[in-house]
């Protein structure tokens, strides 16, 4: 085995290690988060049509929706995902609507459970916010219970994470252009005065 193939090995478990961390930072976050979620879960119910604009607001559930997912987003009261902490690939989904004339039933509960080999990073382009509840795509629950559900208020806002990063990194520069402002300032302070020529 070559020292690169021995480098490449190390990388490759230290990549392991790093995302069992970080499955234990968003088990402990969620943890923590859960009582801040139910203050802002009663909230919430005092904003007419607040989880539909969230949901409808991300491109994959806003892009292109049937006549049906517009008419259970406008009557969508509640969406909630309950987390496990012994299991942190599951979560469970329930969504609460008002009488409406797409489905009889006004709850709609779903479990859905990832597997290792699923990739965050494959979300759909677009997708049936109904058609999930009846199906098994991975991706689109992820886009529902790990993107909108904690970052609803955003959502809501129509501040998505993209607008975050970039609000993020507009600040980033002005704070870069500041700071060689004070310090082309501080440069011509500290330039000595030149001395009068003797004549």
């Amino acid at each position: 085995m070559s020292s690169e193939d021995i480098i490449e090995e190390q990388l490759q478990s230290l990549q392991q290690e790093a995302s069992e961390v970080m499955e234990k930072v968003q088990v402990y976050q969620r943890k923590v988060m859960t009582p801040v979620w139910e203050k802002r879960r009663e909230m919430i119910k005092k904003i007419p049509g607040f989880w539909g604009t969230a949901i409808g607001n991300h491109s994959v559930f806003g892009a292109a929706p049937s006549e049906e997912d517009v008419e259970a987003l406008e009557n969508l009261t509640d969406f909630h995902v309950e987390f496990d902490e012994a299991n942190p690939n599951y979560r469970k989904v329930i969504a609460s609507f008002k009488k409406n004339n797409v489905f009889k039933n006004e709850t709609l509960t779903k479990n859905n459970k990832r597997k290792a080999e699923d990739n965050e990073n494959d979300e759909p382009t677009t997708y049936s916010f109904l058609d999930w509840f009846g199906d098994d795509s991975i991706a689109a629950g992820v886009v529902l219970t790990d993107h909108i559900f904690p970052d609803a208020v955003d959502f809501y806002k129509g501040i998505d994470e993209d607008d975050s990063d970039d609000e993020d990194l507009e600040r980033e520069i002005e704070l870069v252009s500041e700071d060689e402002e004070d310090d082309e300032e501080d440069e011509e302070e500290e330039k000595p005065k030149a001395k009068k020529s003797r004549k």
